[in-house]
């Protein structure tokens, strides 16, 4: 079906500086992996440990809003700010969990967790931040350090740190320190605790651009490739982690390597290999230094999860333009294509107050064999959300079959 404006059901949606109308599949086959982001930094799903039994019951509360819904694996965030919301000789427990970072929790939690999920029969995959050090709320820039543990790795080696133009501090995504410390992280994790999967979010360089006074100038200059340019040194130096760490998992034990990177990684009109989206729109390729489509081709992970948190009837990035550039991506490889969806935005102006935008999404992107699922972000907007519970409720019934053609 032709799919039209919702405030304006006489104007078509059309697919990015053509003519061609948007079309819906009237059927639709489910797909066999449903998720949702737990997000815990800023305590936006969950609270800390301050009311134990608060906590408690919104875990509950969580792993029961993941059977209504069918779902099949939690996105828990594990890792937020360079810390840990687990048991850990590397990182100080997390100040998302215990308040103080580096204070020790009256029990695992991460454990716990995972059992209680594992019970209800979802897959747990770690959600982790490889990069960030400090979220732009509260202390800027070095002066945040001091509110962190002795353990955390940012305080120890501040020299192995890079900061943005908001004041938020990263590590040194070319610092061969770094590296190891993610890996030995994510090691640890996958050691210590039975996860299903590791995952990573889009924060690799940060969306605001370095500072100039604490960027990697220095590093570029004394790089070993005097060929490379300043977006291949850093894209080179993240591809260098993920191919590492792709290793090392297949070495450690069997599971999910997963990442859900900025939605759009080129825009055709600048560069043939790239979606049919505006030239003005951001590009991870170029911003976040993540290059996608080579982690796809050379098979280093086993999931991508692209961030199209855009509407069908978006003015420079629709939804369905961007969901084929990564269709066809993946349609080329043995990774399996997951779309992460803007459930949060459902209810917000635009065509994301019509009820049915999500699903209008998901029956698009399922004509696509090489789409093999669906994330949702993030778990208090499936839950609790007043403004999203229209468009919650429709998700519901379209997921269960109440509602699919």
């Amino acid at each position: 079906m032709k799919r039209y404006r919702y405030k304006d059901p006489s104007q078509p949606i059309y697919h990015y500086h053509t003519t061609r109308i948007v079309e819906i599949p009237e059927h639709t086959v489910p797909k066999p992996f449903l998720a949702m982001w737990v997000s815990n930094v800023l305590n936006i799903d969950l609270p800390s440990l301050k009311d134990l039994d608060a906590y408690q019951k919104r875990v509950q509360d969580m792993i029961q809003t993941a059977l209504d819904f069918q779902l099949t694996a939690l996105f828990f965030q594990v890792r937020t700010t360079n810390d840990a919301f687990y048991a850990s000789k590397l990182n100080p427990y997390s100040r998302y969990l215990v308040e103080k970072e580096g204070n020790i929790p009256p029990f695992d939690v991460l454990r716990w967790v995972i059992q209680r999920v594992h019970e209800a029969g979802l897959e747990f995959h770690a959600w982790c931040n490889p990069y960030r050090v400090s979220m732009a709320s509260g202390p800027k820039g070095y002066a945040y350090l001091e509110t962190c543990d002795d353990l955390n790795f940012a305080k120890k080696y501040p020299e192995h740190t890079l900061m943005d133009l908001n004041g938020q501090l990263i590590l040194n995504p070319s610092h061969e320190a770094s590296k190891k410390h993610i890996i030995d992280s994510m090691l640890e994790i996958v050691r210590d605790y039975p996860v299903d999967g590791i995952h990573f979010d889009d924060y690799f360089y940060p969306y605001a651009g370095l500072d100039p006074t604490h960027d990697d100038a220095k590093d570029y200059e004394n790089r070993f490739d005097r060929s490379q340019s300043l977006g291949d040194f850093r894209r080179h130096h993240v591809n260098d982690l993920i191919k590492r760490l792709s290793e090392a998992f297949q070495q450690e034990r069997p599971i999910r390597f997963g990442i859900s990177p900025f939605g759009i990684y080129k825009n055709k009109v600048g560069d043939s290999i790239g979606s049919n989206t505006d030239i003005k729109c951001s590009q991870s390729y170029d911003n976040q230094y993540a290059d996608a489509l080579v982690w796809v081709e050379q098979g280093w992970i086993d999931y991508i999860v692209p961030q199209i948190y855009w509407d069908l009837g978006h003015p420079i990035a629709p939804f369905a333009d961007v969901c084929d550039f990564w269709a066809d991506l993946c349609s080329r490889s043995h990774v399996d294509l997951y779309i992460g969806h803007a459930a949060y935005r459902l209810g917000q102006e635009g065509e994301y107050e019509n009820p049915e935008e999500i699903n209008d999404q998901i029956r698009y992107a399922a004509q696509y064999p090489s789409v093999k699922g669906h994330v949702f972000f993030t778990f208090k907007s499936l839950f609790d959300d007043p403004v999203c519970q229209t468009g919650v409720k429709r998700l519901n019934a379209f997921i269960k079959g109440e509602t699919r053609t």
